[in-house]
């Protein structure tokens, strides 16, 4: 991945705004896969360390930009972007297990979120939220696409929520899209497509997680890179039902920022917050950027305060986190899947 724009155009895994968004960076794409894969071929990497001496593993390689993760039927699937320039590296869903990624019949070849309910697994495109089920232990029967409402696109990560509605950032602006638009977090209803505006004013909206007993999600909000090297920062957003978090204004404009809705936590500027993960009462963050050393995953409580290295070292930029049966588990862009145990 390489640097962040101004406006929303490049900024993830590929052009994540045309397909848009997810911090990515799109011309370097190809190039951080292709450089991975060589790499990866020649010799693989160090793995990342983690703090206490804990033991940091392999789960598996070979999926091309892991975005989100999502526990369902008592497996564990991931979400791969893929590669937009270069359609011979495809994205989709991988289901992980026994050292192996296997992709999963009927993929699309972006996708930025997965989440899963007792029956059903949630899938985010670029344009499109897919509702997949009945699953045979290798593929799912159905797959349908659920009508939210005309214009509303460039879906990033997703969670389902105690009461049963999907939670994502999504741009709400009729087309065609501007280069300062700002985003929302919005709720769906997985039936019938209905879709709810929760707050708005948000740069990019990455990935959404529910604390217990929280009824609106934590979500990671990554904002531009043109405002030089110490702003903006980055935030992590504790949504509140009709907050306005200020962007494009704030923070172009620092002196109007504290008119706004206030972050549940400021990271430093192109640190770049992404995944998140919940385990045993802690809050971890994959920072793409990292805290000046290259990527991490930091740990911190969920109320906020200060970000604390938890394991760092990371051969490319991490962007998947999420949690499975007692253990925390990151993808980063070279493709590889790590776990560990807090």
């Amino acid at each position: 991945m390489a640097a962040r724009s101004g406006g929303h155009q490049a900024d993830y895994p590929g052009a994540l705004h045309e397909a848009p968004t997810l911090k990515v960076w799109v011309a370097t794409l190809a190039a951080a896969i292709a450089l991975s894969a060589a790499a990866a071929a020649a010799k693989a990497p160090p793995l990342p360390q983690a703090t206490g001496h804990r033991t940091v593993t392999v789960v598996a390689r070979g999926i091309p930009t892991p975005t989100e993760f999502a526990v369902f039927a008592g497996r564990l699937f991931v979400g791969a972007y893929g590669n937009e320039k270069n359609p011979k590296v495809a994205g989709g869903v991988y289901i992980l297990g026994g050292g192996k990624a296997i992709r999963v019949p009927g993929s699309p070849s972006h996708v930025y979120g997965l989440a899963a309910a007792k029956n059903t697994l949630y899938l985010s495109t670029s344009q499109a939220l897919l509702a997949w089920s009945d699953w045979d232990g290798t593929r799912f029967r159905t797959s349908r696409v659920i009508n939210t409402p005309d214009g509303y696109g460039t879906f990033r990560g997703l969670t389902v929520g105690p009461d049963g509605l999907i939670y994502v950032g999504a741009n709400t602006d009729p087309p065609p899209p501007k280069p300062n638009a700002s985003d929302s977090f919005v709720s769906v209803d997985p039936a019938t497509g209905a879709t709810g505006i929760i707050a708005i004013g948000i740069r990019q909206p990455w990935m959404p997680l529910f604390l217990p007993g929280h009824a609106l999600p934590l979500v990671s909000d990554l904002n531009q890179d043109d405002l030089g090297p110490k702003r903006p920062l980055d935030y992590l957003l504790a949504i509140k039902r009709g907050a306005n978090y200020g962007f494009p204004v704030c923070p172009a404009n620092p002196s109007t920022c504290p008119n706004y809705t206030q972050p549940l936590v400021h990271f430093p500027a192109h640190s770049s917050p992404m995944g998140l993960g919940y385990l045993k009462g802690k809050l971890y963050v994959a920072l793409y950027g990292g805290l000046g050393k290259g990527p991490v995953v930091v740990s911190m409580a969920p109320s906020g305060g200060t970000p604390t290295p938890f394991v760092s070292g990371f051969p490319a930029g991490v962007i998947a986190l999420g949690t499975a049966g007692g253990g925390l588990y990151a993808g980063d862009q070279s493709g590889v899947i790590y776990r560990v145990t807090p």
